[in-house]
Parts: structure tokens; C-alpha cells; sequence
């Protein structure tokens, strides 16, 4: 397991460090979907990268043990700032200088560094054997997301619609694959047009943390919708009986806004199906 204390937190979750707990908490649900154990149960590799990002927010949802990584971060980036402009002579004299300064415990500026790191460690251990409510309860709530996906069973593919913002440039077919692939199978990208885009996924259903999805940096998506189906009922009579059947009929209904026809939604699926078999 990677030694969290000489890792950049707020990176790992593509945050800033003057994230709300909320921000942490979406960044980490969005990772979370990435290599959760529930949805990746034989790969390891993910296994150990969903720890890290646990004890990550664990570590920063506490007040007292963010402070302290706060500080021993702020502390690490001003010594490699002052590394980095140094020349190399200069820097390998310090790194001498610095080595002989540790050996003979001749400096105060190491112990300062060393208590700071401790501190940390300590807050970790604390954090180890109290836990934290709130990342148990989000724990909580991603196994039972993740128990309802196993249950739910459905018969079609799932699409969803996207809007693009008008103020950015739209995606590419590979930029939207890039997005999305988290999220399940991709079976086939249509980009509508400048403003919308449709992507089918070979799953029977995929989470609805997808809704949330917000894009690459600095072109956020305007929404991003899971397609619904309406069921409707028609009943017909035999002419020899008084019994009835029904039949289901599946119609495609698009949520990207309230006024979308679900005849322009069933075009949408056709021109999905028409790029597969092409």
C-alpha cells in the first residue's frame, strides 16, 4: 500500500485543496465507480487503488487530520520549489549539507519536518481506529447502488443524452468515449448534431451517477440524461372468449428536456443502430 503521507490527496481526486467536503465527496464518488470491489470484484489492482481513495477521504473529511496533511504538504512543495531553482551544483551542496545536518542532528529545521510528519501519522492512526461516519455512510451507499445494479434486470441497452453547453466546443467521438468508458460498455457513439450527442451502452443498466457527469475540464456537458422507457398497456379481445392479453409496448423517452418527442428520441435509437450494422 502507497504511503499516503507522501502523496498528493487533492490530485488524486482531480480537486484543488480548497475543496468542501461536498466536492471531495463527488470527486471521490466518481473515482469510486472506477475500481469499486462490488463492480471489480477479481482485479486487485483496483482493489488496492479503492483503499487509497477511502483512506484519502477519510483523511480529508476530518478537520484535524486535514489540517495536519495541509501542512506537511504546504512544507513539501516549498522545499521542492526551492529545489527546483537551484542550480545543480548548488543543489547537490544542500543535499550533502542537509544529509550531514540529519546525521548529527545539528538542525532544527529536519525536526520541525519530522514532528509534522508524525502529527500526520498519528491523525491516520486515529482516523484508523475511530473511522469516520461520513465515509461509512458514502461506503454504504455505493454497496447499495452497487447491490440494486446486480438486481435490476432489463432486456434493452441503456442510452443517454447529451447536451452540450453552447459556450464550448462540441466532443469527439473519442473524447466522449473517453468520458463514459467508466461507466460500462460503450456499443455505439452518435453525435446528433452541435448541440446533442447519444451514447448506447451494451449493459442492462448502468449507475445514475452517470447524471452527474460533468465533462472534461473546462467543457462541461449542459446535462447528461439516462433515456427511460414508458411502458404502455393494450388490451385485446378474442372473439371466442371474454379473456384479454396485454402486450408491452417500449417506447424511448428522452428527459434531456421536458418538450422532447418521443418520436425524435426513437430516430435517435435508429441512427445509434444504423452506425452499428455500418
Amino acid at each position: 500500500m502507497a504511503d499516503i503521507t507522501q502523496m498528493d490527496l487533492y490530485e488524486l481526486f482531480g480537486v484543488n485543496e480548497t475543496s468542501s467536503i461536498q466536492e471531495l465527496t463527488t470527486a471521490f464518488r466518481k473515482k469510486a465507480l472506477t475500481c469499486h470491489p462490488d463492480k471489480y470484484p477479481n482485479d486487485d489492482e483496483k482493489k488496492e487503488l479503492f483503499l487509497l481513495i477511502k483512506r484519502a477521504l477519510e483523511l480529508l473529511t476530518d478537520k484535524q487530520a486535514r489540517e495536519a496533511y495541509d501542512t506537511c504538504r504546504k512544507q513539501k512543495k516549498i522545499h521542492q520549489e526551492r529545489l527546483s531553482q537551484m542550480d545543480d551544483k548548488r543543489k547537490k551542496f544542500k543535499e550533502d549539507l542537509e544529509r550531514n545536518e540529519q546525521k548529527a542532528s545539528r538542525t532544527t529545521s529536519p525536526t520541525i519536518n519530522k514532528s509534522m510528519t508524525n502529527k500526520l501519522r498519528a491523525e491516520i492512526e486515529r482516523l484508523r481506529r475511530e473511522g469516520n461516519r461520513l465515509v461509512d455512510e458514502e461506503l454504504e451507499k455505493l454497496h447499495t447502488m452497487f447491490e440494486q445494479d446486480k438486481q435490476k434486470i432489463s432486456s434493452n441497452h441503456v442510452n443517454i443524452i447529451i447536451k452540450y453547453n453552447p459556450n464550448t466546443k462540441p466532443y469527439t467521438d473519442d473524447e466522449l468515449r473517453q468520458v463514459f468508458n467508466k461507466y460500462g460498455n460503450i456499443s455505439t457513439i452518435v453525435n446528433i448534431n452541435v448541440k446533442r450527442a447519444l451514447i448506447e451502452f451494451y449493459d442492462d443498466h448502468i449507475s445514475q451517477f452517470i447524471e452527474n457527469e460533468q465533462g472534461l475540464d473546462g467543457r462541461p456537458f449542459a446535462s447528461v440524461k439516462i433515456q427511460k422507457q414508458k411502458n404502455t398497456t393494450t388490451t385485446t379481445s378474442s372473439p371466442s372468449s371474454s379473456s384479454s392479453s396485454t402486450k408491452k409496448q417500449h417506447d424511448i423517452v428522452d428527459l434531456t428536456k421536458p418538450d422532447f418527442e418521443d418520436f425524435e428520441a426513437m430516430i435517435l435509437k435508429k441512427m445509434a443502430q444504423q452506425t452499428t450494422t455500418s
